[in-house]
């Protein structure tokens, strides 16, 4: 359970502990059930949206008139469309996020409320699961404390990942072609990649797994007359990305020349473009609103499933919802979050930086850039988190994630599981941020 210093640090062979919380903390078992229960749904939803160009267009064009990095993601999403090459095969790894909140007739129920859905940036499956639990079970076993009676759940994320991604690379149909993690320069998860790697050679020794910086690739990639993709010479059978996802990973013109190219190659993508967009916040704002789901989801029950975990959303498009979610947020900014079109942690603004931001652009077209959502509150327990060697007591707050792996074969899901969860907990303090962001710290659950 280690990460490893950014290279800004100056100090480049010093790694330390990831974070995490000495024990296991509580979390609603019925909740818990509820959102392992929609994973499927979320999959089979998402992949329909993903081929909408219409509904997609339309969702996110106010937001492509003011946020240039999904307007350059949408215009390589539109440049695939029709392409020769097009592969079929798409592997999608999601993390769903939610966190509890008190139900309005029942004070002492909680029910799990959703953040947001990672199409792309899911991370920590690696190091983050089953090796939290043990550790954990290993203090309470030095403190004395039993927890054969305790329910903590399995957690079989890494290895039901690592299996969907050897079969989806098995998919392309050349036992030399690579599979390509794509990277940052400065990559700090280093670890949590190479336990993803190592499950895949568990599953199937003969996968051959590459790790490429997406900065060193702009002079490397190429394709042939095939659509075929190379990378340093060697054929490329799936590109998952472990970048991307942030306009800073791209810092020139070059870098996204060389995102198209991996698009339009028949490499298979995970996630491929057509996913990465429906992650954003504004896909997940729409879908929430009475009767969009039905669109694309012809079955109540799953459609009760999914709604009974949405929170409040609220568009800031430039109408008069737009002007009165405005108004609200500076008026009561402790109930609300703004988000931005982004993943990796960290993004979101809160109260006084909410209000000074709105107050700058809430006239005009920038504020279109974000949505609007009404702020969790989730319960408190008190427990101790481990940061860089040093124990400290805290109030906590935690957030769950349920990690989902499928594959595609055009419109259909065709291997669609729920793999395992990921919970983090935090100091009720701090307001936003994962684990890579500094905040968050890695933990289990105890369901009760």
């Amino acid at each position: 359970m280690l990460n490893k210093p950014d290279e800004s640090s100056g100090d480049r062979q010093k790694s330390s502990h990831a974070p995490f919380t000495m024990y296991p903390s509580s979390f609603s078992k019925s909740a818990f059930s509820q959102t392992q229960s929609v994973q499927d749904d979320i999959h089979s939803l998402f992949h329909k949206v993903s081929r909408d160009v219409v509904f997609l267009e339309e969702v996110l064009r106010s937001t492509i008139a003011v946020d240039s990095f999904v307007k350059n993601l949408f215009e390589i999403y539109k440049a695939t469309l029709g392409n020769e090459f097009a592969q079929k095969v798409e592997i999608g790894i999601y993390r769903s996020d939610y966190m509890l909140q008190k139900s309005p007739g029942e004070p002492a129920v909680f029910l799990p409320k959703q953040i947001e859905i990672n199409t792309m940036a899911a991370s920590f499956f690696g190091i983050g699961t089953n090796k939290v639990k043990r550790l954990q079970q290993y203090n309470l076993r030095n403190a004395g404390i039993s927890f054969d009676n305790l329910n903590m759940p399995e957690n079989g994320a890494l290895g039901g990942i690592a299996r969907v991604m050897v079969e989806g690379w098995k998919k392309y149909g050349n036992p030399e072609a690579l599979f390509v993690f794509m990277i940052n320069k400065s990559e700090t998860n280093i670890y949590d990649q190479r336990a993803i790697e190592y499950a895949m050679y568990e599953y199937d020794p003969a996968v051959k797994v590459r790790r490429k910086v997406f900065d060193n690739c702009i002079s490397t990639t190429r394709t042939d007359q095939d659509g075929k993709l190379f990378i340093d010479d060697e054929e490329v059978a799936v590109v998952y990305f472990r970048t991307c996802y942030m306009p800073d990973q791209f810092p020139t013109n070059k870098h996204w020349e060389v995102r198209k190219l991996i698009e339009l190659s028949s490499a298979i993508k995970s996630p491929s473009i057509a996913h990465q967009l429906v992650g954003s916040k504004k896909i997940q704002q729409v879908l929430a609103k009475p009767g969009v789901l039905e669109k694309f989801i012809k079955d109540e029950d799953a459609v009760k499933r999914l709604r009974g975990t949405f929170a409040d959303l609220y568009s800031l498009d430039m109408n008069a919802a737009g002007d009165a979610a405005v108004k609200l947020a500076i008026e009561k900014p402790e109930g609300f979050v703004l988000k931005p079109q982004r993943e990796g942690g960290g993004n979101n603004l809160y109260d006084s930086e909410m209000v000074e931001q709105l107050t700058e652009i809430g006239g005009d077209e920038r504020r279109c850039a974000y949505i609007l959502m009404e702020k969790i509150i989730p319960p408190v327990q008190k427990n101790y988190i481990i940061y860089d060697h040093a124990c400290s007591m805290a109030n906590t707050v935690s957030e769950l994630g349920i990690f989902g792996a499928f594959l595609t074969n055009g419109d259909e899901v065709t291997d669609s599981h729920t793999v395992g969860h990921l919970l983090r907990s935090k100091s009720d303090k701090h307001k936003d941020g994962g684990v890579a962001a500094g905040v968050a710290v890695l933990d289990s659950p105890i369901l009760i």
